[in-house]
Protein backbone atom coordinates (compact mmCIF):
# COMPACT_ATOMS: atom_id res chain seq x y z
CA UNK A 1 0.00 0.00 0.00
CA UNK A 2 2.96 2.10 0.88
CA UNK A 3 4.49 1.89 -2.82
CA UNK A 4 0.90 2.47 -4.41
CA UNK A 5 0.44 5.80 -2.11
CA UNK A 6 4.15 6.75 -3.52
CA UNK A 7 3.87 6.20 -6.70
CA UNK A 8 0.46 8.12 -7.01
CA UNK A 9 2.03 10.56 -5.29
CA UNK A 10 4.80 11.10 -7.86
CA UNK A 11 2.07 10.42 -10.49
CA UNK A 12 -0.23 13.53 -9.30
CA UNK A 13 3.33 15.55 -9.04
CA UNK A 14 4.04 15.16 -12.87
CA UNK A 15 0.62 15.55 -13.87
CA UNK A 16 0.17 18.52 -11.89
CA UNK A 17 3.40 19.68 -13.24
CA UNK A 18 2.91 19.24 -16.95
CA UNK A 19 -0.60 21.06 -16.39
CA UNK A 20 1.69 23.96 -15.35
CA UNK A 21 4.33 23.65 -18.05
CA UNK A 22 1.80 23.28 -20.86
CA UNK A 23 -1.43 24.88 -20.24
CA UNK A 24 -0.81 26.89 -17.47
CA UNK A 25 1.17 29.78 -18.22
CA UNK A 26 3.72 31.46 -15.17
CA UNK A 27 4.06 29.67 -11.99
CA UNK A 28 0.83 29.05 -10.13
CA UNK A 29 -1.16 26.92 -7.81
CA UNK A 30 -0.58 23.88 -9.94
CA UNK A 31 3.16 24.25 -9.53
CA UNK A 32 2.76 25.08 -6.10
CA UNK A 33 0.87 21.84 -5.66
CA UNK A 34 3.01 19.83 -8.17
CA UNK A 35 6.33 20.52 -6.41
CA UNK A 36 4.66 20.01 -2.66
CA UNK A 37 3.41 16.59 -4.24
CA UNK A 38 6.87 15.42 -5.32
CA UNK A 39 8.50 16.55 -2.06
CA UNK A 40 5.97 14.57 -0.10
CA UNK A 41 6.50 11.50 -2.40
CA UNK A 42 10.84 11.50 -1.65
CA UNK A 43 9.67 12.08 2.31
CA UNK A 44 6.99 9.67 2.26
CA UNK A 45 8.92 6.61 0.49
CA UNK A 46 12.45 7.58 3.28
CA UNK A 47 9.87 7.01 6.05
CA UNK A 48 7.49 4.36 5.26
CA UNK A 49 9.49 2.50 2.58
CA UNK A 50 12.99 2.32 3.35
CA UNK A 51 16.31 4.70 2.38
CA UNK A 52 16.65 2.45 -0.95
CA UNK A 53 12.59 3.17 -2.18
CA UNK A 54 13.59 6.90 -0.93
CA UNK A 55 16.53 7.27 -3.07
CA UNK A 56 15.02 5.87 -5.86
CA UNK A 57 11.50 7.77 -5.39
CA UNK A 58 14.64 10.75 -5.13
CA UNK A 59 16.21 9.89 -8.02
CA UNK A 60 13.05 9.49 -10.54
CA UNK A 61 11.54 13.04 -9.03
CA UNK A 62 14.68 14.52 -10.24
CA UNK A 63 14.29 12.52 -13.60
CA UNK A 64 10.86 13.67 -14.05
CA UNK A 65 11.76 17.41 -13.30
CA UNK A 66 14.72 17.57 -15.88
CA UNK A 67 12.42 15.99 -18.29
CA UNK A 68 9.93 18.61 -17.77
CA UNK A 69 12.58 21.18 -17.94
CA UNK A 70 13.61 20.18 -20.76
CA UNK A 71 10.19 19.81 -22.24
CA UNK A 72 9.24 23.10 -21.25
CA UNK A 73 12.46 24.90 -22.96
CA UNK A 74 12.76 23.09 -26.07
CA UNK A 75 8.81 22.25 -26.59
CA UNK A 76 6.49 24.88 -28.13
CA UNK A 77 5.44 25.19 -24.75
CA UNK A 78 6.74 28.26 -24.12
CA UNK A 79 4.86 29.68 -27.29
CA UNK A 80 1.86 30.04 -25.61
CA UNK A 81 3.48 33.31 -23.29
CA UNK A 82 5.11 34.26 -26.63
CA UNK A 83 4.71 37.50 -28.31
CA UNK A 84 3.57 36.72 -31.23
CA UNK A 85 1.99 39.79 -32.91
CA UNK A 86 4.38 42.09 -34.81
CA UNK A 87 3.74 45.90 -35.10
CA UNK A 88 3.52 47.75 -38.38
CA UNK A 89 2.15 50.70 -37.92
CA UNK A 90 3.79 53.82 -36.93
CA UNK A 91 2.62 57.13 -36.24
CA UNK A 92 3.57 59.92 -38.96
CA UNK A 93 4.03 63.90 -37.65
CA UNK A 94 1.52 64.97 -40.15
CA UNK A 95 -0.90 62.72 -38.40
CA UNK A 96 -0.55 64.08 -35.06
CA UNK A 97 -3.07 66.75 -35.74
CA UNK A 98 -5.70 64.04 -34.65
CA UNK A 99 -4.33 63.36 -32.16
CA UNK A 100 -4.88 65.77 -28.51
CA UNK A 101 -3.82 65.24 -24.97
CA UNK A 102 -7.15 63.48 -23.73
CA UNK A 103 -8.68 61.61 -26.02
CA UNK A 104 -9.21 58.36 -25.07
CA UNK A 105 -9.43 54.92 -26.79
CA UNK A 106 -9.03 51.21 -26.67
CA UNK A 107 -5.72 49.18 -26.49
CA UNK A 108 -5.94 46.81 -29.69
CA UNK A 109 -2.68 45.02 -28.80
CA UNK A 110 -1.31 43.85 -25.32
CA UNK A 111 0.85 47.57 -24.39
CA UNK A 112 3.88 45.61 -22.94
CA UNK A 113 5.51 49.07 -22.77
CA UNK A 114 4.95 49.87 -26.50
CA UNK A 115 1.72 48.50 -28.42
CA UNK A 116 -1.32 49.41 -30.99
CA UNK A 117 -4.39 51.37 -29.65
CA UNK A 118 -7.67 52.58 -31.39
CA UNK A 119 -8.10 55.95 -30.63
CA UNK A 120 -9.66 58.54 -33.06
CA UNK A 121 -10.66 56.00 -35.47
CA UNK A 122 -7.46 55.15 -36.46
CA UNK A 123 -4.99 52.50 -35.05
CA UNK A 124 -2.19 54.08 -33.65
CA UNK A 125 1.67 52.98 -31.86
CA UNK A 126 1.34 54.44 -28.31
CA UNK A 127 3.77 54.09 -25.77
CA UNK A 128 2.21 53.59 -22.25
CA UNK A 129 3.53 55.43 -18.94
CA UNK A 130 1.62 53.58 -16.61
CA UNK A 131 3.34 50.05 -17.34
CA UNK A 132 1.14 47.08 -18.75
CA UNK A 133 -1.86 47.42 -20.48
CA UNK A 134 -4.06 44.50 -21.61
CA UNK A 135 -5.55 44.44 -24.82
CA UNK A 136 -9.25 45.85 -25.06
CA UNK A 137 -8.52 48.00 -21.92
CA UNK A 138 -9.25 52.04 -22.22
CA UNK A 139 -5.95 54.23 -22.45
CA UNK A 140 -6.11 57.74 -22.63
CA UNK A 141 -3.47 59.80 -24.38
CA UNK A 142 -1.11 61.64 -21.47
CA UNK A 143 1.55 63.20 -23.18
CA UNK A 144 2.89 64.27 -27.47
CA UNK A 145 6.47 63.79 -28.02
CA UNK A 146 7.51 64.46 -30.84
CA UNK A 147 6.04 61.53 -33.13
CA UNK A 148 5.11 59.37 -29.80
CA UNK A 149 1.65 59.33 -28.02
CA UNK A 150 1.85 58.24 -24.51
CA UNK A 151 -1.20 56.85 -22.40
CA UNK A 152 -2.04 55.45 -19.39
CA UNK A 153 -4.82 52.83 -18.79
CA UNK A 154 -8.13 54.36 -17.59
CA UNK A 155 -9.50 53.37 -14.61
CA UNK A 156 -13.34 52.51 -14.71
CA UNK A 157 -15.42 55.05 -12.52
Amino acid sequence: MDILITALLVVFATVMLVLEVAFIPGFGFTGFLGILAMLGSVFYAFMQLGIVAGWVTLLVAVLVCIVLFLWAIYGNSLDKIALKKNIKSTVKEQDMALFAVGDRGFAKTRLALIGEALINGKVVEVKSESGFVDEREMVEIVRISGDSLFVVKVEKE
